[in-house]
Parts: structure tokens; sequence; C-alpha cells
């Protein structure tokens, strides 16, 4: 299969078909309010709402009448009214009203529009847009999301002007951490120490049950011991990194004898084949109370340089971001299949990431059960990935 489909994910697309058949994030609890808000979700427009009984519904933009935004409808006891001519929608898409019909009409009740069912886990709102809509595959129980012991954080929600895979395939890319985003080597932290631009960490790409990861590895304090730092991809599109609180908080080698205590989730949604969603979840269970307000300064898109007024460059001033580091070189890249590469032994984790990708998609093609989908029986299955982050024993 041409990598080119990868990069495509509307309806009827191969891509597009492969992401139908999981739960995608399509908003958050925090950020849905008492009007309608217009979404885009693998290329179609969708309007996403809470009635007053706490009811989601995410039905299709369009009014099926004469086309009109829900966007601007009135949210109503039982569902959506279209402002143009009153047509009244209940959260599964059935239409309840048609005020300007004669009276005793039951033209209304063969009127039904496109509706996805919705559930909300951990502060997000997921989404089935696959078939079998009267009946999709569960929901995974994402740790992070249903734990209670630790503290979670739902970060701004982020949106790009960029193609999924992009982002996507830049977390199996480690990499990219010693050179695009290298710090002081001189700063004494663990991050300049492990991820350093003339020492960079031999790192092997596995496939797991959930997806891949890749992890990179360094020599530990002791001949038997290794420091290990690993990023997870879980399908369709979920990447979790375990290194935060190390990155951002400028420890020193020796913090890891203590491991990770932050899980760092991104949920990447496509818009379309040019525009994607980030919803970002943390999952802290370390000692710090204030963890999340010591992290939120690094969230920031901000660096230390200004720009030069001569400087016609979109993503300049870039450095010193990770963030604005990662869009710019992203955001350049163009698409995947049409882009010209040369891929080298050091891009494995990429070959890898392709592949199973790729993989999943044939499989949706055959009429078969994609990785990630789960099965009626796994449904109270807690779904966790790890991506471990410390000093473990070397193995032989």
């Amino acid at each position: 299969m041409n990598l080119g489909v990868l990069a495509h994910v509307g309806p009827g697309t191969p891509t597009g078909e492969w992401f139908r058949r999981y739960w995608l994030v399509v908003g958050t609890t925090r950020d849905l309010h008492d009007i309608p808000q217009a979404i885009k979700v693998l290329g179609e427009e969708l309007v996403f709402f809470r009635d007053p009984k706490g009811q989601l519904g995410l039905l299709g933009l369009h009014c099926p009448h004469r086309s009109s935004s829900l966007e601007y409808g009135d949210i109503e006891d039982r569902g959506i009214r279209c402002p143009y001519h009153g047509w009244l929608f209940d959260v599964s898409g059935q239409c309840l009203e048609q005020p300007a019909e004669p009276k005793g009409s039951v033209f209304h009740q063969k009127v039904r529009h496109l509706s996805y069912p919705v559930k909300e886990l951990g502060g997000l709102i997921f989404a089935y847009m696959g078939p079998d809509r009267d009946d999709p595959p569960p929901l995974p129980k994402y740790s992070p999301l249903v734990n209670h012991e630790g503290q979670r954080s739902i970060e701004q929600t982020r949106y790009y002007d960029y193609n999924w895979f992009n982002y996507i395939e830049n977390g199996a890319d480690p990499v990219h951490f010693s050179i695009l985003h290298r710090s002081n080597p001189n700063d004494g932290t663990w991050r300049s120490w492990f991820f350093n631009f003339h020492d960079i960490p031999y790192f092997d790409a596995v496939e797991t049950p959930y997806g891949m990861k890749v992890i990179s590895r360094k020599p530990g304090p002791t001949p038997d011991t290794e420091y290990i730092d690993e990023k997870s991809f879980a399908f369709p599109s979920i990447l979790q990194i375990g290194d935060t609180e190390f990155t951002h908080f400028k420890k020193p080698a020796s913090a890891l004898m203590n491991g990770s205590h932050n899980e760092h989730f991104m949920f990447l949604t496509p818009d379309d084949d040019e525009h994607f969603t980030l919803f970002t979840v943390n999952y802290y269970t370390g000692p710090d109370p204030d963890f999340f307000e010591k992290l939120a300064p690094s969230r920031q898109l901000t660096t230390k340089e200004e720009k030069k007024e001569y400087d016609r460059r979109r993503y300049a001033p870039f450095r010193g971001s990770v963030r604005l580091e990662d869009m710019m070189t992203q955001g350049t890249q163009g698409l995947i299949g049409e882009r010209e590469e040369h891929l080298a032994t050091s891009d494995r984790g990429v070959i890898l990431l392709r592949k199973i990708i790729l993989n999943a998609i044939e499989t949706v093609q055959r009429g078969g059960r994609p990785k990630g989908v789960l099965t009626q029986d796994q449904a109270e299955k807690v779904l966790k990935i790890d991506s471990f982050t410390g000093i473990r024993n070397r193995k032989e």
C-alpha cells in the first residue's frame, strides 16, 4: 500500500475508514458550554452539544431540511432546534418537531439526521464514527482517565494546521530530541546529558499489543543498570511520554532513581487532511501537590528570542520552546507520500510505525478487526500505555 494513503482521512479513504473503527476524542467536558459547538472530524462537519438533561449530541452540522448550520441552533430540553425553520432533533438525530408542517403530520418521524454515539471518560468526550453505531466496540478504559489515586489535569486544547501523520510519526523518532530540542550540555540536567547532541542514545523500536514504543538507553550508574526513556504510540493516534517531570523541571540524572511519576498523554484527532486537534492529559502520582502549577510555564508557546523585523519566516523564532520546535519541523514537511525522503537506520522507529499502521488499515480493508479495537469481553479491562523513564537492571 502506498504511503500516501496515510495523509488522507476523509470518508471512504483507507485511512479514514480505519480511524472510524476507534473511539476518537472530540472535545472536553470543560469546554462544552450552553451553546452548540461546530467541529470537524475526519473531514466531516459536525455540531456538538449537551441538552439540559445532560445528554450529549454529535450531529451533522447542516440541518437536513435546508442545510442551515445547527451551530446557531437553540438547545432545548429535548435536543437542538434549527434556527431557520424550527426543526427539532434529539441527540440520536431523530426529528421530533417541524412547526410549519400541517397539524397532525408525521413527516418528522421519517427524518433521521446524521448522529454519532458519544461517551465521557475522565473529562474527555469520545465519539464513534464507524459501522455498527448502534452497537459500537467498547470505549477503552485508559488508565489515566479511570484511575483516581493521583492528580489528573487536562491541558488547553491545541489546534494545528498541518497533517496529522507528521505529528504522530514524530513520536517514533527519539533522535530528534537530541538534535532539535538540544539544551545546554553543561547545565547539569538529565535531559542535556541523556539527549546529548554529541552522544545520542541508542534506541530500540518495539511493537506492543497496543501499538509500539521506542526505548532509548544509556549506561546506568552501576555496571548492571541502565538509564531508560520510553515513548509510546497507541492505536489509533495516541502518544504517551513518561519523562515530562525530568525534561521540564531540569532535574539531574540522579532523580531518575525514583522513577517517573507523571504520564503525559496526547490524544490526536484529525479534523481533515490539513488540520488536527490535540487533547492532552497529565496524570501525576508523585508527592508534589503543586506539580501542575509548576508544569504550566512549560506549556506556553514562547521563546526568549524576539522576532527580527526582517524575518518573514512563519515559525520564527522557534528555538527554546519544544512545542514551537516541533511545529516548525512538522509544519514544513509536506504530506507523507508526496515529499521526497531518504530514510536511514536512525529512522527505524518511523519505519515500524508506518508498517504497523498500514497493516491495520489493510486489516480493515479485508473486513477484519484492527489492533486496538476492543471486543466486548475486553470492555472492563483497564488499558495501560506504559512509557517508563528511570533506571532499571540491564538485560543480558
